[in-house]
């Protein structure tokens, strides 16, 4: 095997950042070998990088190739310093957007997820591009682009670019983009390297560096998004969240419909069953008492809003209104931008624990003592048990039902929202029911009562599920 090898880039910002990603790759794994990154598309070169979407784009299939990375599949909305003035003077917004993403989905998702600072709607419109990221970045006649997230990272990892990027992003306002409303384009976030057939060196290098689980990954969301025949302009993906995996699809069809899509684990137990369903009794297991002695400590830089209700009063509103804000899914998000509160994130409804990563990248930058729990005063004894700082703004006054009950003593399936609703009615469930929940606190609290729940990727996973159930 020779000694030097070189890597071809052009002088955009991704390529620069990719091939230096597939250098420090090659190094890990063979530390005594030379890599020069030249910065010219030069056919002579051992190596070359781009996106998943330009490699089955522009190259042939036979091409030897690896997946070195994949990043965080969320797309980030990147707005102009002025984006708070214009939403609260009414103006209109344009923004560009990447081609390969559904943009009806995201025009939908933004008019209800901008901060309501003004008594009309939001009109935003977004426009489709194939532009490089620094010239979305750096283009003022918009307001602002949706890229992917990876494409950030991946810049602030090259330290050429870092202290670029971050001066571009110092004056800009952002917002990480939900999953379910937003989905990524198919393979979005992983980066591929290349060679040449003829390159047996340069083969058994990359064959070393290939990441066998993105590989497995993209191959079901690859294979997911196939099965999807009358698919138009939509997204994909495939997430493993630690206590399910399943891949989700949605977008608007040939035909103009929306559609929504989802392949996850299905247990045969669930079959000939009769299912109880707290989703049908939403408003029956607890009324809700706001408390107002909560006091929001000043010096928190960042809060997680666990429900809409836990903002109930123009004290917390502005106890929260200068802080960065997060939310546990979009309910909530929709409810905290009517208020006219900026929303950085949420949780898509999968549990705080599916964040932690994106929290430390360094666009994010946020730890956990950044951070103050707002919930309902029984669901504070287990965030402080997992260490969060928490405060309880109102509290769960449970409302016994004869009929609930009932319903729960003759299930054999129960689908629960919160630990707090088995709690309340734990007694009457029968030795040998199942239950069932979606992933986050409530399936992480089950599992530490000793029960092995069959867990739904979400509450809306689970509803879908059910229209199709034989039991309902």
């Amino acid at each position: 095997m020779k000694q030097e090898y070189t890597i071809a880039s052009n002088e955009s910002w991704l390529s620069l950042a990719h091939a230096q990603l597939l250098k420090g790759t090659i190094l890990f794994h063979f530390p005594a070998l030379t890599i020069t990154i030249i910065t010219a598309l030069n056919k002579d070169a051992d190596f070359s990088t781009s996106n998943l979407k330009a490699f089955t784009a522009e190259q042939p299939e036979a091409t030897p190739h690896t997946f070195i990375q994949r990043g965080d599949i969320r797309n980030i909305a990147i707005f102009n310093k002025n984006i708070v003035t214009k939403i609260t003077a009414g103006e209109p917004l344009q923004m560009a957007i990447d081609k390969a993403l559904p943009h009806q989905l995201f025009e939908k998702f933004l008019q209800k997820g901008l901060p309501k600072l003004n008594a009309t709607s939001v009109n935003i419109e977004l426009i489709a591009t194939e532009d490089k990221i620094e010239n979305a970045l750096l283009n003022k006649d918009l307001d602002g682009c949706i890229v992917p997230l990876a494409s950030i990272n991946v810049l602030l990892q090259y330290a050429p670019l870092r202290n670029q990027i971050l001066n571009i992003l110092a004056d800009k306002k952002w917002m990480l983009l939900p999953l379910f409303e937003c989905p990524p384009a198919v393979g979005q976030g992983v980066v591929v390297a290349t060679t040449n057939l003829l390159n047996i060196d340069a083969i058994t290098i990359l064959e070393k560096c290939n990441n066998s689980a993105i590989t497995a990954t993209l191959k079901t969301e690859m294979d997911f998004a196939a099965m999807l025949t009358d698919a138009g302009d939509f997204g994909v993906f495939n997430l493993d969240t630690g206590t399910t995996k399943f891949s989700f699809a949605s977008g608007v069809d040939t035909k103009g419909n929306a559609f929504t899509n989802w392949d996850f684990e299905k247990s045969n137990v669930l079959r000939d069953k009769l299912l109880f369903s707290s989703t049908d009794y939403m408003k029956d297991f607890f009324s809700y008492q706001y408390l107002n002695d909560s006091n929001i400590d000043e010096n928190i830089a960042a809060v997680f809003i666990s429900s809409h209700k836990a903002i109930h009063s123009t004290e917390l509103f502005n106890s929260i209104l200068q802080k960065r804000v997060w939310a546990a899914g979009t309910r909530t998000w929709y409810e905290l931008a009517k208020k006219g509160i900026w929303v950085e994130g949420c949780a898509d409804g999968l549990g705080m624990e599916s964040l932690l990563a994106t929290w430390q990248i360094p666009l994010v930058n946020l730890t956990k003592k950044d951070f103050l729990i707002i919930t309902n005063k029984a669901s504070t004894l287990h965030w402080k048990a997992d260490g969060w700082n928490t405060a309880a703004t109102y509290e769960l006054i449970p409302e016994p039902s004869e009929a609930i009950q009932e319903a729960i003593g003759n299930a054999d399936l129960i689908f629960w929202t919160s630990f707090q609703q088995y709690e309340m009615y734990k007694a009457f469930v029968k030795p040998n029911a199942k239950h069932l929940c979606p992933a986050g606190k409530t399936a992480k609290l089950l599992l530490a009562a000793g029960f092995t729940p069959i867990i739904f990727p979400t509450i809306k996973a689970f509803l879908d599920w059910r229209n199709n159930y034989s039991g309902k």
